[in-house]
């Protein structure tokens, strides 16, 4: 169910119908921490997929606690500077930059290239 949530849901953000998108986005994360529990990677994903939702309509702030959760919970799951916390880290410091946060989004920027150094 969480899966075909957040399938709409991006497909509906390619539509540009982010205020749309964010609904079921919403619906996703409530499944996927129904059925996974809260620290588990498909909950990361969607955290990160509503932030990003959240990031398009210009709603940086309220993106950044998504985020910042979703780093979080993909840590937890699957351990500290995994490669599939890049993407997370990426949007994350996009949030940052348009918060005018630039140091925190150069830290950011810079554990993305210490990870893919390790990888």
């Amino acid at each position: 169910m969480w899966e075909r949530l957040n399938l709409s849901a991006q497909q509906l953000m390619g539509q540009g119908k982010s205020a749309e998108a964010e609904s079921y986005f919403k619906q996703a994360l409530m499944e996927a921490e129904k059925e996974f529990g809260t620290w588990d990677n498909k909950v990361a994903t969607v955290l990160n997929n509503l932030a990003g939702c959240l990031r398009v309509q210009g709603r940086s702030a309220e993106a950044e606690p998504l985020y910042k959760r979703a780093l979080e919970v993909r840590r937890r799951a699957l351990g500290p500077l995994h490669k599939d916390e890049i993407i997370i880290l990426e949007n994350y410091a996009k949030v940052l930059r348009a918060l005018k946060r630039d140091a925190e989004a150069k830290k950011m920027e810079d554990t993305v290239l210490g990870i893919m150094r390790r990888n």
